[in-house]
């Protein structure tokens, strides 16, 4: 017995000393030293000016609708809105806006698509009677597909919408 207590006591000093060498003597050694080369501030980034682009995008225009109806609420705040979207497809002339028809999920699966297309195409007239140019402007539906939370009546009225954004 007293033969494995040894052999045991023995081999937990050799793991030990084992692993010190190797963690503090030998590993150390092997690592080579990598020098950074500094970037220049100058540098053309084009990450950062496509976020910059991005960021300085206006925001999607959301028009929303009555439950069951092509009839659109529209928003105050909706003449500034497509004010911007003029002022930004005069500096881009290649912008498409798209415009996206949503519906909540009460109703079959063809007719939420079929609905959303009209409330889509209901958006896209208003915004070429704002004079936003037609053939810029891309109109999709989504029916029932991306809604939102729909358990609440408020929820159901958030996914009754159109949004226009700009295409990337």
């Amino acid at each position: 017995m007293r033969i494995l207590f040894t052999g045991f006591v023995i081999f937990v000093i050799w793991s030990f000393f084992s692993m010190w060498l190797y963690v503090d003597i030998l590993k150390p050694a092997t690592k080579k030293q990598v020098v950074v080369q500094p970037v220049p501030e100058n540098q053309n980034r084009e990450a950062d000016s496509l976020a910059k682009l991005y960021a300085s995008m206006p925001k999607e225009l959301k028009i929303y609708f009555d439950f069951d109806k092509t009839k659109m609420i529209v928003n105050p705040s909706a003449d500034s809105s497509i004010a911007q979207f003029k002022a930004w497809m005069a500096k881009y002339p290649a912008t498409v806006l798209t415009v996206t028809g949503h519906t909540d999920f009460i109703g079959t699966p063809e007719y939420n698509l079929k609905l959303g297309a009209q409330r889509a195409d209901v958006v896209k007239k208003f915004l070429e009677s704002k004079g936003l140019p037609s053939d810029k402007l891309m109109t999709i539906s989504e029916g029932g597909q991306k809604s939102l939370g729909q358990v609440t009546s408020w929820e159901r009225a958030e996914n009754r919408k159109a949004e226009v954004t700009i295409k990337k």
